[in-house]
Order: structure tokens, then C-alpha cells, then sequence
């Protein structure tokens, strides 16, 4: 009878995630990340740094259950502060890492990602989970290098803006209103004089 109560609260658990996941489908793709902070990394042999990003389930009907890895930046380590994320529903959520390159690290950029995966959060006595996911990857680049270059600030093209040109008739028409104007400014002081 025991195994049969369990069972049933299996089932029970089962069918429940079932239904909210259908429901929560549309939460998993209102799901946003952005890229890893600070964007250029250059970082010695033996460096550490910390780094940051931010889940996005601003437009996201139902609190999200999130986990991330990185991937193809062997041998470089990476550990976050927090191994999973629940994120509220409407809300953005910080995530903080820590990038360690080892001291034997081949100088070059790795050219990585941050895999997200998240699904709607379902909670029940003694279970939780999702069943329906969503995996975003974002870009994650790290150069190693022999040594720190200084940062020079890169200058950003502006567009260029195109210039009108002005027909003839219209700096005609300026030149007349610009004369009259002057000759009638002239003409009203010549008969305050008199």
C-alpha cells in the first residue's frame, strides 16, 4: 500500500509538471541574456578575473528555473557564485563569475559561450523541475596574451550625414527677403529721423 501511495504521488507530480509546463511554454521563449561583462577580455597566464551577466525574464509570465556553463574555453575556469538562478517573473537577474587562466594556458583567443538553460519553475512537496527548456548560447571570447597592451580608446565612426544642397530659387528668395528686410529696416529709421 506504501509503494502504491508513492506511486500515485508520482503520477500526480508528473501530470502536474505536464499541465503547468504546457501552460509556462510561452514564459521559456520570453527569455533573454546578455553577453558576459566586461565584453574584451585580455587576460596574463595565471590572471583572475570576475566577470558578469544578467538574465532577462522581464516579459517572462512565470518564475524561471536557470542553470549555465560555459563551453569551449578548455583550459580556461570558470566558477560562478551560484551554481543555478530561480528568476522571478518581470524581473532581470545579476549572475557573477570568476575566470581563472591557468599559468601553462596557450596564448590565443578562445572563442567561447555561455549556454543558458532555463524552464518555467514548478514547485511541489518534495519535488521542483521543469520539463520544457529553453538553451541559449552567447558569445564569450577571452584572449590570452603575453603581455597587457594599453587600451586605446577606438575611435568610432560617425555616419556621415548627407548634406542638402539648396536650389537656386530658394537662396534667391533668401537674398530678396534678406535685402527687403534691410532696406525696410533702413527706411523706418530714416522716417523716425525726419
Amino acid at each position: 500500500m506504501v509503494i502504491n501511495m508513492k506511486m500515485i504521488k508520482i503520477e500526480k507530480f508528473i501530470l502536474l509538471v505536464l499541465v503547468l509546463s504546457l501552460f509556462s511554454l510561452q514564459s521559456v521563449k520570453s527569455l533573454g541574456v546578455s553577453r558576459p561583462l566586461p565584453i574584451d577580455l585580455r587576460l596574463l597566464r595565471g590572471d583572475t578575473a570576475r566577470f558578469t551577466f544578467q538574465i532577462q525574464a522581464v516579459t517572462s509570465a512565470d518564475k524561471l528555473s536557470c542553470t549555465y556553463r560555459p563551453t569551449a574555453l578548455d583550459p580556461i575556469m570558470i566558477t560562478f557564485d551560484q551554481n543555478e538562478a530561480i528568476v522571478d517573473a518581470g524581473t532581470l537577474k545579476d549572475i557573477y563569475g570568476t575566470i581563472t587562466v591557468p599559468n601553462d594556458a596557450p596564448i590565443k583567443l578562445y572563442n567561447g559561450n555561455l549556454e543558458l538553460t532555463c524552464g518555467p519553475y514548478v514547485e511541489v512537496k518534495d519535488f521542483s523541475g521543469s520539463i520544457i527548456h529553453q538553451t541559449i548560447n552567447v558569445m564569450f571570447p577571452i584572449e590570452v596574451v603575453l603581455q597587457k597592451e594599453q587600451r586605446i580608446a577606438r575611435e568610432i565612426p560617425l555616419p556621415e550625414i548627407e548634406k542638402s544642397k539648396a536650389s537656386p530659387i530658394i537662396l534667391v528668395l533668401i537674398i530678396i527677403v534678406l535685402t527687403l528686410a534691410i532696406v525696410g529696416f533702413y527706411m523706418s529709421k530714416k522716417k523716425k529721423i525726419e
